[in-house]
């Protein structure tokens, strides 16, 4: 007599394997949703999406408020990512070589006390305190906003990174007759390479995301992509909208790809493992 035997179902890997799908289904179907609306060919978002184009991609190129805004987005982004990297990075370098205790830990929490603040709260505050010195309505004193932001964000990801760093090359660079500032350039630097460049890229989306703060700060000259979007849609919603929302998912997309081929995905946030 034959036995025939049957495999049991693994319900907990069957649920999960659920769970998965439609929680990658609720991330992606807005960018989905974003991406296919850029193509239509209507002069207003509707659904189904007809009459598929081209022509909002063009479109927006040419109307030079929206490139302002973009250029304004990435020079305000890159003024935060090195105000962020330069503040942040020697701040978990020597955190991470204090002994651990309530005043380190305080200190840790110190530094990402602005993610607990709502950016409404800092952004106003920003303002009066930014218009008081003629500052309100800068680059830098954007940037200065979303390094409220991106700070701790950068802070958090290089303190990882330390964490894991090996001090003996510390010591054995100064054996070799090196002070702490060549130290840190020269031999700290370039073994936590891939974790620095994992914060800037976080640090640098941030910022070209943020909306709120820069809502309060912005004159005409720096309004940010995000808050020209915004007004944009209070007077219209065209799929150029969805057009320069794609680009800018676009400059996401190709940061991971040139990432993936200088130092490989896999490897980012574990510089300093040595």
């Amino acid at each position: 007599m034959t036995e025939i035997t049957k495999e049991r179902i693994n319900w907990n890997a069957v649920m999960f394997n659920i769970a998965v799908v439609i929680v990658l289904i609720l991330l992606l179907a807005p960018i989905v949703i974003v991406i296919l609306s850029s193509f239509s060919g209507k002069t207003h978002l509707s659904w189904p999406f007809t009459d598929l184009t081209f022509r909002w991609y063009i479109e927006v190129l040419k109307r030079s408020l929206w490139v302002k805004a973009f250029v304004n987005s990435l020079i305000i982004a890159s003024l935060a990512t090195v105000i962020s990297l330069a503040i942040a990075t020697p701040a978990a370098f020597a955190l991470s070589r204090r002994r651990k205790n309530k005043i380190s830990g305080a200190l840790g929490s110190f530094i990402s006390w602005p993610l607990m603040v709502p950016p409404v709260m800092i952004g106003i505050g920003l303002l009066m305190f930014l218009s008081v010195i003629g500052l309100r309505g800068s680059y830098f004193a954007i940037a200065i906003g979303h390094t409220l932001w991106a700070a701790p964000l950068v802070f958090i990801t290089m303190n990882a990174v330390f964490e894991r760093f090996n001090p003996i090359y510390i010591s054995a660079a100064g054996d070799l007759g090196a002070n702490a500032f060549q130290t840190f350039l020269k031999v700290t630097i370039p073994i936590v390479r891939s974790g620095m460049i994992s914060a800037v890229f976080l640090g640098f989306v941030i910022s070209t995301q943020e909306f709120i703060i820069a809502l309060f700060l912005y004159a005409p000259k720096t309004i940010t992509l995000p808050v020209e979007i915004y007004t944009a849609i209070k007077y219209e919603i065209s799929p150029g909208i969805s057009a320069i929302s794609v680009y800018m998912i676009g400059i996401v997309a190709a940061g991971l790809i040139v990432i993936d081929r200088v130092i490989g995905i896999e490897n980012i946030g574990f510089g300093g493992k040595g």
